[in-house]
């Protein structure tokens, strides 16, 4: 990937994120699934095809502005859908609006598949951290990591980000 390439079309065009939730990697989609690098078994990998920014912000929505990774393989994966991800107080925050974003990027796609195994953490947010919703006491973010914060930390020092 290429940061500052990536920092530039983030400032030109109108991501929704979430405040100080910012990385620089790529996310890696297997089969349809969002997959860690690290389930891969890359002697079954039959296709790969790298989608840069603007093109992969175009092509997936806020979740691919920093690049993807699309992989054909002939490896099955666990997955879930954002809505189906259980977080702590899940039953205190039933009756709440429950917008979902994947590393801090939305997800506008209802229909998006995350393998369980690349599910590293999740956090439940107030409203005031997302800019359209702010000091609306009936949304909670639901963001799903699957990058942990080392890899989040790792990323900001290594590329220099600075949306």
């Amino acid at each position: 990937m290429t940061p500052r390439l990536c920092d530039d079309f983030l400032k030109s065009t109108k991501a929704r994120f979430i405040k100080g939730t910012h990385h620089c990697n790529s996310i890696t989609i297997a089969n349809g699934v969002i997959i860690r690098r690290e389930e891969n078994d890359y002697t079954l990998i039959t296709r790969v095809e790298v989608f840069y920014c603007p093109n992969s912000y175009k092509k997936y929505g806020d979740i691919g502005i920093n690049g993807v990774i699309l992989e054909t393989t002939k490896q099955v994966f666990n997955f879930t859908i954002p809505s189906n991800v259980e977080f702590q107080n899940s039953a205190a925050q039933k009756d709440k609006k429950k917008i979902y974003f994947l590393n801090g990027f939305l997800i506008s796609n209802d229909s998006l598949k995350i393998s369980t195994k690349a599910i590293k953490r999740v956090e439940v947010l107030k409203s005031n951290k997302y800019f359209e919703t702010q000091n609306n006491d009936s949304t909670v973010l639901v963001n799903i990591w699957t990058l942990t914060k080392k890899e989040v930390r790792k990323s900001l020092r290594k590329n220099k980000c600075s949306y």
